[in-house]
């Protein structure tokens, strides 16, 4: 994304901006540049949420709102143009959330892995991959009890999917559930 691009001022230009910030970033992540991918992702929330401005300037705004330690907001506070509009920011919440946390838990920060895939749950309850990276930061925070509910949880809402069910399989049987 070049710097001297002019922003973005229409929701759909937004919408399309931020789209491009969180494939940018997804490319980092498959390059296993996780440190940049985080960055990228964070940044998408500059458009979703119709803010600009440096990443200076958003910690400044999230730390004014209370908000820290994370500079994701999880309010649909976006005046959208209609339906199709606030469905593409809710996927890209929850995605961008997801993918957040997917990163943490490359860079093994578990508490920031819980957190964003805590944001994204907040905006979708049922995203199988939100609740399946909550249970790995859960059981990697040693909070097993919390963890195996959500794994199996994640495994019964998506069950073709081999990496919950493998994770599953794995920490079932190596004990690390036990009593």
């Amino acid at each position: 994304m070049s710097a001297a691009a002019p922003l973005p001022s229409t929701v759909p230009e937004k919408i399309s901006f931020a789209t491009a910030l969180k494939n940018e970033g997804n490319e980092f992540f498959k390059a296993a540049e996780y440190k940049k991918a985080a960055k990228c992702y964070k940044k998408v929330f500059l458009y979703i949420n119709g803010l600009h401005g440096s990443d200076s300037q958003m910690k400044g705004f999230m730390q004014a709102m209370g908000a820290s330690s994370r500079w994701d907001d999880t309010d649909d506070n976006v005046k959208v143009g209609g339906t199709e509009d606030e469905e593409a920011i809710k996927k890209l919440k929850v995605d961008v959330n997801a993918n957040l946390s997917m990163a943490y838990l490359k860079l093994e920060d578990w508490s920031k892995a819980l957190q964003y895939a805590d944001a994204s749950l907040a905006v979708d309850p049922t995203s199988s991959k939100s609740i399946y990276r909550k249970g790995l930061a859960l059981h990697n925070l040693q909070r097993n009890d919390q963890a195996l509910p959500l794994l199996v949880q994640a495994n019964e809402a998506d069950p073709s999917n081999k990496s919950i069910a493998r994770t599953l399989q794995v920490e079932m049987f190596s004990g690390a559930f036990g009593s």
